[in-house]
């Protein structure tokens, strides 16, 4: 958020000197970023690595300023989310977005201010340079930060206020109300929100997100009402075994059923609202992993294999945290049950069966997995038979005979009925019959009390509590060996996607942007490889065996050989896309573990061939600027609508009814071969990298169109790498 300026005249100069007074005592410049950061992170029981971080000697533009706080997120292991909010927003955005860093100016310079967690009474918690919490009302930092970037409507507001004939006793507050106003459509930056990565370990993750308190004021709700509903049979049961239910004993005891409601619906609200955030999590740490896989693990599954893999990710999230939550309560009433047996003093039996049954339910349940897990393998392989036979429809009518279509489908379908039967069995056994069972075993423990001779019934009336508290302990248990046996076997399909998702080694230094025109390092070798062995499996003969390269800045290098010769490897192996097994591969003199895999892949802008690359279902303008950031500035814009038409996109872009804001893709508006390859290049182009690989990125497009962007790419290009065949 740049200080905005108008004739001249700072627009901080209209700012309240207790305004100006407030910001300064608990900013921070822009030189105290390296110890905010992790100040403010430890202040909210984020974990961050104890590495200190360094800053250059001053941010020379917002690239640099991004590019840094990029870094910093990096190397403390934490997470830092730019956003911007329109100026009608703000004040919400600042009341929910805790932790966060917001940019701000005070007399003409940068400050930042670290918002911490905890919004009272209209008032921010701020942590300042003193480490010490201030607490400020949202209504004035508000009004502070508007106020600076009113610049543009300074002089008509001013006019307004001059033609109106405000008091000058109201002109502030009218002041103020106006420009306000007028910055409600205003897109406003310098907004960073701070969070754990999906990429973290999903234990911290859980604990940082207060699950683990969550689910123990949970356990703590069940808790009490199970004790209140073991008061209540006590008392309506001490009540008439003695002879005494007289209308005091009736209304305590009615007192306690009425107390029962609220309390299992706070315990079910609780539980639905773990769910959900837990959930969440989930749902961030496996988009995180799909995201993070690697383009060979990807490559050798079939589109049936990866439907497979969602549809069984989307049942684990369901089965894992309802089972998750019914385990612990399904453990606490089977430790109930067994300690009124036991308090009752002669349901000593009654518990050692119990006990025994719990571990038949157990047996049961390992039973219902085996089947289960059997089940499933022959459901995803006809999920995946079926979405292959109907991809691949018309090259089965055009090379397979007609009476081989359904070979193998009868079988299939036969060994799927029998497993699904199998599993049907197991589960109206574990789930149906066996607590029941215990209701039925259970009655037959009282059998030698009675024989026994004479007992007060008063025991007798606690051990049949038990043996009813026992039977919701084990159709608990039932339905939560069941929820566990279905997560896992979806987990073993979701597995290799939530392990995808691991924190990259931090970068040991700092990039800052530099400028492509700088003559000085146009001849030095900005990318190169000594002894680079690459290859696609373990066992398999390597793609590149001691492969060397060496590219000077400002290069403009043709790549071309025979299919199969490893053009496509090295490209891969440059962008980062791939890592090499063994060798040396330096980007300015650094390696990947240097620059991270996040940095180097800004560096190196890669348009892969066309069956690795992709249009996604989004506006024209996302495809686009997505290497360079989005959402995109104003111009941004421009750049890339440019950048389009130069690439021959004219017609295109005149032809969709919105323009560069046109969805596109499978979901929307349909891209020709040579439409798609110009996008790519785009892209590519506008990442502003120091390196550009293009592989058989020219190959859809015909002869002038193809020389029409040679010749745009051989211009903007700091340094490029063409792979085309002979």
């Amino acid at each position: 958020m740049e200080p905005v300026v108008d004739g001249g005249r700072p627009v901080a100069s209209v700012q309240s000197r207790l305004e100006m007074k407030r910001l300064s005592e608990v900013a921070w410049p822009v030189s105290g970023l390296p110890e905010a950061l992790p100040a403010l992170a430890r202040q909210c029981d984020l974990p961050v690595r104890q590495i200190e971080l360094t800053a250059p000697a001053h941010f020379t533009d917002e690239a640099t300023l991004n590019t840094w706080m990029d870094w910093a997120a990096d190397t403390l292991g934490i997470e830092l989310e730019a956003t911007q909010v329109a100026g009608a927003e703000m004040e919400s955005l600042l009341s929910a977005a805790a932790p966060a860093l917001v940019k701000c100016s005070v007399e003409n310079k940068q400050y930042f201010l670290l918002l911490l967690p905890g919004y009272t009474r209209g008032k921010l918690h701020i942590l300042g340079p003193d480490l010490r919490v201030h607490r400020m009302p949202i209504a004035e930092l508000t009004q502070a930060l508007c106020v600076q970037y009113a610049g543009r409507f300074s002089a008509e507001v001013e006019q307004l206020l001059a033609s109106a004939r405000i008091p000058e006793r109201d002109q502030a507050r009218v002041r103020i109300a106006l420009l306000r106003e007028r910055l409600a459509t205003v897109t406003i930056r310098g907004f960073w929100l701070l969070r754990l990565p999906p990429e973290s370990p999903f234990a911290k993750q859980l604990q940082y997100d207060g699950i683990f308190r969550g689910a123990g004021m949970a356990l703590g709700v069940f808790l009490s009402l199970y004790l209140l509903e073991i008061l209540g049979w006590w008392l309506i049961g001490h009540g008439a075994l003695n002879g005494q239910m007289d209308l005091g004993w009736l209304m305590a005891w009615g007192l306690l059923l009425v107390s029962l409601i609220p309390l299992r619906l706070l315990g079910m609200g609780l539980s639905g609202i773990l769910v959900i955030r837990a959930g969440t999590l989930l749902k961030q740490r496996l988009l995180a992993g799909a995201l993070h896989m690697s383009p060979d693990a990807i490559r050798h599954q079939g589109v049936g294999q990866l439907l497979g893999r969602v549809i069984e990710s989307s049942a684990f999230e369901a089965l894992a945290l309802n089972g998750g939550i019914r385990v612990p309560i399904a453990m606490l009433e089977l430790v109930l049950a067994l300690i009124v047996l036991i308090s009752s003093g002669i349901g000593t039996l009654h518990a050692l069966l119990l006990l025994i049954w719990t571990m038949v339910a157990m047996w049961l349940g390992r039973r219902l997995f085996l089947r289960l897990q059997r089940w499933t393998t022959l459901r995803l392989e006809m999920a995946h038979d079926l979405v292959e036979r109907m991809v691949g429809h018309r090259t089965r009518l055009a090379q397979q005979a007609e009476e081989a279509w359904h070979e193998g489908e009868d079988q299939l379908l036969t060994t799927y009925w029998q497993a699904s039967r199998e599993y049907d069995q197991a589960a109206v056994l574990l789930n149906g019959i066996l607590p029941r069972g215990w209701l039925l075993l259970g009655i037959l423990g009282f059998l030698p009390l009675l024989v026994g001779g004479e007992i007060d019934v008063l025991p007798l009336a606690i051990v049949l509590g038990g043996v009813l508290l026992g039977y919701r302990a084990i159709a608990e248990i039932a339905g939560s060996l069941t929820n566990f046996a279905q997560a896992w076997v979806a987990w073993q399909q979701v597995a290799p996607i939530f392990h995808a998702a691991k924190a990259e080694q931090s970068p040991a230094i700092f990039h800052a942007p530099a400028e492509h025109d700088e003559e000085s390092g146009k001849r030095m070798p900005i990318v190169e490889g000594w002894d680079l062995v690459f290859r696609y499996r373990a066992q398999g003969a390597p793609v590149l065996d001691n492969c060397n390269v060496s590219i000077l800045g400002g290069e403009r290098v043709l790549l071309q050989g025979a299919s199969g010769g490893g053009k496509s490897s090295l490209a891969a192996l440059l962008s980062g896309a791939r890592k090499q097994e063994s060798g040396l591969l330096l980007l300015q003199g650094l390696d990947s573990g240097a620059w991270g895999m996040r940095n180097w892949r800004k560096a190196v802008a890669y348009a892969p061939q066309f069956h690795e690359n992709y249009i996604f279902s989004a506006p024209l303008a996302f495809n686009v600027l997505m290497g360079r950031r989005w959402p995109p500035e104003q111009q941004d814009l421009i750049d890339a609508e440019s950048l389009c038409r130069e690439l021959g996109l004219d017609n295109l872009l005149d032809n969709m009814p919105a323009g560069f804001m046109q969805m596109v893709g499978e979901t929307g508006w349909r891209l020709s071969h040579g439409e798609r390859s110009r996008v790519f290049l785009a892209r590519a182009l506008l990442q502003d990298a120091k390196v550009i690989v293009l592989d058989e990125s020219f190959g859809a497009l015909d002869p002038q169109t193809m020389e029409r962007c040679l010749r745009l790419v051989m211009e903007r290009a700091p340094t490029l790498v063409v792979i085309a065949h002979p």
